[in-house]
């Protein structure tokens, strides 16, 4: 079965750093976005690893949007907190998450954020019984600058294919091509 049609329930993100994680690209004006953006996935980390669902959205904007890897789609903090509450009680109880990579923290303007991360994303068993294997997924991020600190304000996740890399025309270019 494609994985992408058994997670029909997959709630998206999840953050549970037990390596070193690294940005590869950081693009920003000021010198504290990486360790502010670290500090942000910590803190829904530390939510996920015991199921607080608050904490892992303390820092969501109330019109906070958020796409899961299957396409769902939740507007709004109370949404977002609602399918996390059910998915982490049920199917993702327990499941173990790493934070892969912080792929890149760019800015867009003075007060916003785009951050790109990888995330390998334990074995589990969604409602249809089939059992889904361990796999990466890339989540990007858009996140405000408030007083308050960096407030994440919209979340998409896709799946990566690992079947489909090899023939990633950036990362492996066929034999013969040019770039553009």
């Amino acid at each position: 079965m494609h994985r992408r049609s058994a997670l029909y329930t997959l709630s998206g993100l999840a953050v549970m750093s037990a390596v070193p994680v690294q940005a590869t690209t950081v693009q920003s004006a000021r010198p504290d976005d990486a360790a502010a953006v670290r500090a942000l996935l910590d803190q829904h980390a530390a939510g996920w690893a015991v199921g607080d669902v608050d904490a892992m959205f303390a820092m969501a904007t109330d019109d906070v949007h958020w796409i899961n890897i299957v396409g769902m789609h939740w507007q709004g903090k109370a949404e977002v907190i609602q399918a996390y509450r059910f998915f982490l009680a049920t199917m993702l109880k327990g499941v173990p998450l790493t934070l892969e990579a912080v792929e890149s923290v760019t800015p867009v303007g003075d007060d916003v954020l785009v951050v790109v991360s990888r995330w390998l994303v334990g074995a589990f068993s969604p409602p249809d019984g089939s059992r889904i294997p361990a796999a990466s997924d890339r989540l990007t991020m858009v996140l405000r600058r408030t007083p308050e600190g960096l407030k994440l304000a919209h979340g998409a996740n896709v799946q990566i294919d690992a079947a489909a890399a090899p023939f990633d025309p950036v990362r492996n270019p066929p034999p013969g091509s040019s770039p553009a």
